[in-house]
This record gives structure tokens, C-alpha cells and sequence, in this order.
């Protein structure tokens, strides 16, 4: 019998450290370069690719490299019934992170002839950059966005946390008297959630249309109430220009944050000194050689019009989006940045070189711009209390990567040396920013994407204004659970101020 029960122990032992060994046994990736090439070739060659494994553990610079041309083929390919995967497996939203659905557009005047099969073409309506700055081609033809997120990001908006952000933000709106900052750490984006922002240009606008990717899509007018009137809307061939992307992987709770550009929009900075750019060039679609005009106010911002202080001398100020030397004649990368901005440039090249089949070569006109992440699996409150925008090592700042990171298309006019993805998308943010009386506070993983924190506002303002925040509060409701609150005009007007308090913000830290 004791015997018996030996064997039975040493089973159970031996079992559980089986168990114990395969639990914490963490999946492998390929670091050499030619992990990349595969991930080209097998695309090449089948035209199909796999969305990226994001319960791999990314801890060294060429895997956030591969991971991020991956995830961008992945999106942006084919899914059986020939509609791009960021269209069917992410759903197109709002900058308030709503849902854009056919029977809310059809309210809005949209034409019933513009929707076919039931399915909702691509809606371009948003027409303003994170500062406000409105971007044009050389013929005035307004560059658009739109975004997209999956249900990782979307369904955190109804999360505990979610909701005692938004119920907190709304008792202080009442209650000026209360400590105005809000900290909330135990729901985090789960791994794979994903939000996108996608850059389109008419298609006549471009250079080439035979290098860019290009879709019929429902544009709208511009205009400040664009979101509630489609009467006007018009069906267009439009053209990718820009492509973010924001995805929550295994150890990095502060998302991996990449981005691609068309390779003819514009030139890259060659100095420091003097005149930016040498190009005298009109083959790209945002810059023209020969028009007149100071080329470095091509990126500054005229704060009346909302426009470049110069047309057509759009130009990428920080290649790569590493650091450069200033001082230097030339554009010498510093001596920390030079590997990373080696790997960037070789994929790029990689690309050009291997993707050649005619149903993925378009993608080989598109570069990554750059990446930018956190130290792996830093402690939760090492991310709410740190500086995310700054290079790991300097102070209390926690980055890698690409720490000068803009895309021309969607921050043209935000391109600054130690400005990045994390300089607006970090963990500790501020809700009605640019008003003092109203400002609040929140660390918390879910407030680094725009839409949660727009959302976020609004929910708290119309709580506030129905005077229930504080009963939300006591019963521990979810806020989905609050009154239907009707009044359009007032929520548009609320709308508008969320989304001019944010373009602010971001004007205010360029000054910084």
C-alpha cells in the first residue's frame, strides 16, 4: 500500500513539474535577419500571411522590426471575399471610439444606391490631425483618415475600470471641491487588441496610383458637422497614404506602436542646417521641389488656417524616427540609434527586393517609418509613473525604438525632436485638457488610446450634466446602464469642444 501510494505521489509530482515546466515555458521567435525575409517569401509566394503571434514575448529590436511588417501585411491583406482584413476584422469607429453603422448613416442622409450587398463601403470624413492641422495635395484635395479597432480595444470601454473612470471624472465635473486625479491599474487591453489609423488621398492626387493601394469609399464633406449630415457625401477612389498601427502583445501592456508610409508622399530631412530638404523634385505627392516658400514651414503649423505655413514641402524630419546628431553637417543618426535605424532601412529594402508577385507587390511601395515600445514586462506602476515618450535610461523615461517617431500623413505638422507615439498616447493623460478649472488626471492603461479618452469625456460630461454620477457611483452600475441622453445638439457641441480641448493639448506640448 505504501508503495502504491509512492508511486501515486511521484506520479503527481512528476506530472505537476511537467505541467509547471510547460506553463512557463515562453514560445520562442527567430531573432536572426532572416526571419524577416521568410515572413516575405511565404507571403510572396502563397499570397496569404498570418497575423502575428502576439503572445510572443518581443525583447529585442529586429523582432519589434518583423512584428510590425507582419501585423501591417496581415491588415492590410485579403480575406476570402476580397475585402481587406482591417475592414472585416476590425470594425471602422468614430473618433469617439462609436461604431460607424448603416442605419445611423441612412438617418444622416447617406444614399441608400452607396451601400451594396448590405455592406458598408469605407466612410472618410475625418479631415483633421492630432494638432488640428489640415493636410493637402498640390491640387487642395483634403488628406482623410479613418480608424479602425477590435473588440480587445472596444470592449474595455465597458470594463470596471471604464467605469469608474468615467464615474469619478463626472462626481469631480460636480464637485470642484474633490482631489482632481483618478488612478485605475486592473484592466489592462488584453494581448491582440488592436487600433489602427489609416491616412487616404483621392487617387488623381497621387504620383503613381499604380504604387498605392486604392479603394471606392463614402467621403464625406468637410466640415464641422461632418459626422451628421451624409447628404452631400460622395462616392471616390482613394488612394492609402498612411498607416498606424497600436497593438497590446505579451509583456508590453503599453502597446507596440508602428508606422508606414507610401514611399512617394515626400523626401526625408538631409540636414540640419540651412535648407532641410536638397530635393528639387516634384515626384511626390506632398512636396513639390519648385514651389516657393521657406521648406521648413512646410512642417510648422499656421495656427489661423490649420494648415502648413507652406504648401507642397511636406518633408520626413526624422527618418527612421531616430536621433540625429544636430550638430553634425549631415545626417548622423546617434551612436545608440545606428543598429536600429540599419534594420528599418534593410527591411524597407527587403521588401522592395521580395515582394514582387502582382498581388503583393503594391505593398513593397510602402516603408516602415518606425517603432516604438516599452521595456519588456516593466511593472504596471513603473508605466503609470514613468515618462513613456522618453529613451529608457534617461531619468524616469521607459522607451526603445524609434524615439523621433512621426508619420508626415497624420502628424506632419507634429514633427519635433523627442516627440512620439507616447508623447499623447501614454498611460498618464489628462481628461479636459486645456480647461484649468476642469482638468483631471487619470493613469490608467486604457486612457493611452484617443478613443477610450474621448469616450471617456463625453460619458463623464453627460453623466455630470444628468446629475446621476454620484448615484452610478454608490450602486456600482456599469455606465452603459445611465439614461439615454437625447439631446443631439448638445452631444455635437460637446463632441467639438472634447475634440478642440485634445487638438490643443497637442499644440501646447510642441511648445514645450
Amino acid at each position: 500500500m505504501k508503495l502504491k501510494l509512492k508511486k501515486l505521489m511521484l506520479l503527481s509530482i512528476t506530472t505537476a513539474t511537467l505541467l509547471g515546466l510547460t506553463s512557463c515555458k515562453k514560445e520562442t521567435y527567430s531573432t536572426t535577419k532572416t526571419s524577416l525575409a521568410s515572413i516575405f517569401e511565404d507571403y510572396n509566394k502563397n499570397n496569404e500571411i498570418k497575423n502575428t503571434v502576439d503572445t510572443i514575448v518581443l525583447d529585442n529590436d529586429q523582432m519589434f522590426v518583423d512584428w510590425s511588417w507582419q501585423k501591417f501585411l496581415w491588415l492590410t491583406s485579403n480575406t476570402e471575399d476580397n475585402v481587406p482584413v482591417f475592414m472585416k476584422e476590425l470594425k471602422q469607429v468614430n473618433d469617439f471610439g462609436e461604431e460607424i453603422k448603416i442605419d445611423s448613416l441612412k438617418k444622416k442622409g447617406l444614399p441608400s444606391s452607396y451601400i451594396k450587398d448590405g455592406k458598408l463601403p469605407l466612410i472618410l470624413d475625418l479631415f483633421q490631425q492630432a494638432d488640428g492641422t489640415k493636410l493637402s495635395s498640390k491640387s487642395n484635395s483634403l488628406v482623410r483618415y479613418s480608424i479602425h479597432a477590435n473588440d480587445g480595444i472596444l470592449e474595455m470601454f465597458n470594463s470596471a475600470d471604464a467605469s469608474s473612470i468615467i464615474n469619478q471624472a463626472a462626481e469631480i465635473l460636480k464637485n470642484d471641491s474633490l482631489k482632481r486625479s483618478i488612478r485605475e491599474s486592473k484592466n489592462q487591453y488584453p494581448v491582440g487588441a488592436t487600433e489602427i489609423k489609416i491616412a487616404w488621398i483621392e487617387t488623381s492626387q497621387v504620383v503613381d496610383s499604380s504604387k498605392t493601394f486604392n479603394i471606392t469609399a463614402i467621403v464625406n464633406q468637410a466640415n464641422k458637422n461632418f459626422y451628421e449630415n451624409y447628404n452631400n457625401a460622395e462616392l471616390k477612389r482613394m488612394s492609402m497614404i498612411g498607416f498606424h498601427i497600436f497593438t497590446v502583445t505579451a509583456e508590453h501592456p503599453e502597446g507596440v506602436w508602428s508606422t508606414f508610409d507610401q514611399r512617394d508622399l515626400a523626401p526625408d530631412r538631409t540636414s540640419f542646417h540651412g535648407d532641410p530638404v536638397n530635393s528639387k523634385s516634384d515626384k511626390y505627392t506632398l512636396f513639390d521641389g519648385a514651389s516657393v516658400g521657406n521648406t521648413e514651414d512646410g512642417i510648422i503649423q499656421d495656427r489661423t488656417t490649420l494648415t502648413p505655413k507652406v504648401k507642397n514641402k511636406v518633408f520626413q524630419s526624422y527618418p527612421e524616427g531616430v536621433r540625429y546628431n544636430q550638430e553634425s553637417q549631415g545626417m548622423d543618426v546617434i551612436k545608440e540609434d545606428k543598429e536600429f535605424a540599419t534594420m528599418i532601412k534593410s527591411s524597407n529594402e527587403l521588401a522592395k527586393k521580395v515582394l514582387t508577385n502582382n498581388k503583393v507587390k503594391i505593398w513593397a511601395n510602402y516603408k516602415l517609418v518606425g517603432s516604438i515600445w516599452s521595456k519588456t514586462n516593466a511593472p504596471i506602476n513603473e508605466l503609470l509613473d514613468g515618462n513613456l515618450s522618453k529613451p529608457y535610461g534617461t531619468g524616469n523615461g521607459q522607451s526603445f525604438g524609434s524615439l523621433d517617431l512621426a508619420n508626415v500623413t497624420m502628424e506632419t505638422t507634429f514633427q519635433a525632436e523627442g516627440m512620439n507615439c507616447f508623447t499623447c498616447h501614454s498611460m498618464n493623460n489628462n481628461l479636459y485638457r486645456t480647461n484649468a478649472s476642469k482638468k483631471i488626471n487619470v493613469k490608467s492603461p486604457l486612457i493611452n488610446s484617443h478613443l477610450f479618452e474621448k469616450y471617456a469625456e463625453l460619458k463623464a460630461a453627460l453623466l455630470a450634466i444628468q446629475g446621476t454620477a454620484k448615484t452610478e457611483i454608490n450602486k456600482g452600475l456599469n455606465t452603459n446602464t445611465i439614461k439615454s441622453y437625447n439631446n443631439i445638439d448638445e452631444i455635437n457641441k460637446l463632441k467639438n469642444n472634447i475634440r478642440e480641448s485634445s487638438r490643443e493639448e497637442a499644440r501646447e506640448l510642441l511648445k514645450k
